[in-house]
C-alpha cells in the first residue's frame, strides 16, 4: 500500500512523528497533503511529538539565516547549527547576503545587503521578492504581520522609512500586491539596529519619544487597523535598554529580569537571572545592535546572543552554557537577532487559500 492512500487520520499520525527539515518536503507531494499537514489538528499532533527539550530558534550569522536547535535537559546542554541558503533569482549560482531579517508564522521577512526586501519560507525554499514603491534604503525599518479579522490571514507588510526629517511608514497588501502610503511618524522614532517582535501577527519595538527628555516605551503595529499603539514600560525606574521589548536591567540588585505584559497592558516580573560572575563584563556592550534575548518561562532559562555571535545560557544563579557560533562576525549594519522559529502554516503563492477541510481559520497564501 502507498503512503498517499492511507486514511487521513493515519498518515497525520504517521507525519507528526517527522522533524521539520524533511516534513517540508512533503507539502509539495500533492495538494491533499499540503492542505492536511496546514490543518489545526496536524499542527497540535506535530507538536505533541517534538522533543520537550529542545527549543527551535533562528540567527543571523555572516550574512545567512541559521536554524539553531537548543538541547537544554540536564546536564549536557548541546546546541547544533544548520544553515539555510537564500538563492539569487537573478543568478543560477548566487546566493543571497541578508542584513536584516524577522519572522511572522513561521515566514522569513528579509533585507538584503544589496536592497531587496523578500520573503522567504526556509523549509520550502519558496519565495516572494517584493518590489518597492520607491528605492529600498539600508536604513529602513520592515515587519511581516497578518490581519487578524478576515476569514483568513491577509498578510502584509510594513515599511517605515528612516530617510526623512520625519519618518514615512507605507503597507504593502499581498492581495492587491501594491504599497499604500499611511503617513509620517511626528511623535517616536525608532533607534538604530531595533529589532521588532511578532506577536499574534502583529509586531513590537523598543521606541523613543520625539520630546525631551526622551521616553522609552513599546511601540505597537496593528496590522488589521493599520494603527500603532503605544505601551507603557514596566518600571521608569529599571534602566531599561533597547535589549528586547521584555528584557530589564535593574542597576539596584544587578538581576537580569524577564516582565511579561498582557493584553490589557499589566506586567509581571517571571523570572530573574541573579548574582552572576562577570554578568556586567558579558554584557558591556549593551547597545541596541549588541545583543538579542530569548526568555524560556517554563524552563527558567535565558538565551542571548551578541553581534559576534557570542551565545551563552543563563539560569537562575547559573551560567550553563558558553559557545561560539559560525565564526563571529561584526557586519556594522546588522544587528543581532535570535528568534523563537515555530514552522509556516502558509504556501508563498498568490491567490489560493490553505485551510482545514471543516472551514475553520485558515492561513492564506502569499
Amino acid at each position: 500500500m502507498q503512503l498517499t492512500s492511507l486514511p487521513r487520520d493515519l498518515l497525520e499520525t504517521i507525519l507528526s512523528k517527522v522533524p521539520d527539515t524533511p516534513l517540508a518536503r512533503f507539502r509539495t507531494t500533492s495538494k491533499r497533503w499540503n492542505i492536511m499537514l496546514s490543518s489545526e489538528s496536524f499542527v497540535k499532533k506535530h507538536s505533541a511529538n517534538a522533543p520537550k527539550d529542545e527549543s527551535l530558534c533562528i540567527t543571523l550569522m555572516n550574512s545567512r539565516v541559521h536554524l539553531v536547535r537548543i538541547n537544554l535537559h540536564d546536564p549536557s546542554v548541546k546546541v547544533a547549527t544548520h544553515p539555510f541558503y537564500l538563492k539569487d533569482p537573478l543568478s543560477n549560482s548566487s546566493q543571497v547576503d541578508i542584513r536584516n531579517v524577522s519572522h511572522c508564522d513561521g515566514l522569513l521577512l528579509c533585507s538584503t545587503e544589496d536592497d531587496r526586501l523578500v520573503v522567504w519560507d526556509p523549509y520550502s525554499g519558496e519565495t516572494k521578492w517584493i518590489k518597492p514603491r520607491d528605492r529600498y534604503k539600508d536604513t529602513d525599518y520592515f515587519a511581516l504581520g497578518f490581519d487578524n479579522k478576515s476569514s483568513c490571514k491577509q498578510y502584509k507588510i510594513l515599511r517605515v522609512d528612516r530617510n526623512h526629517i520625519l519618518p514615512v511608514c507605507e503597507v504593502y497588501d499581498f492581495t492587491s500586491d501594491s504599497w499604500r502610503v499611511l503617513g509620517t511618524a511626528t511623535d517616536w522614532y525608532l533607534p538604530d539596529y531595533c529589532h521588532g517582535i511578532s506577536v499574534k501577527g502583529n509586531t513590537y519595538w523598543l521606541a523613543m519619544g520625539m520630546v525631551k527628555p526622551e521616553t522609552e516605551f513599546i511601540l505597537g503595529f496593528d496590522f488589521s487597523k493599520e494603527t500603532f499603539q503605544f505601551l507603557p514600560l514596566p518600571h521608569p525606574s529599571l534602566g531599561l535598554t533597547a535589549l528586547s521589548w521584555l528584557m530589564g536591567e535593574d542597576e539596584s540588585s544587578s538581576e537580569l529580569q524577564v516582565w511579561v505584559t498582557t493584553s490589557s497592558g499589566s506586567w509581571n516580573k517571571s523570572l530573574a537571572v541573579i548574582g552572576l560572575d562577570g554578568y556586567r563584563d558579558m554584557l558591556k556592550d549593551m547597545i541596541p545592535r549588541g545583543i538579542s534575548f530569548l526568555a524560556d518561562e517554563q524552563k527558567q532559562v535565558v538565551m542571548c546572543l551578541n553581534r559576534e555571535n557570542n551565545f551563552n545560557i543563563l539560569r537562575e544563579n547559573k551560567h550553563i552554557l558558553k559557545e561560539q557560533l559560525g565564526g563571529g562576525s561584526k557586519c556594522i549594519l546588522s544587528p543581532a537577532v535570535l528568534m523563537n522559529y515555530p514552522p509556516s502554516l502558509a504556501r508563498i503563492r498568490q491567490g489560493t487559500f490553505l485551510g482545514d477541510a471543516k472551514g475553520k481559520r485558515k492561513a492564506c497564501d502569499l
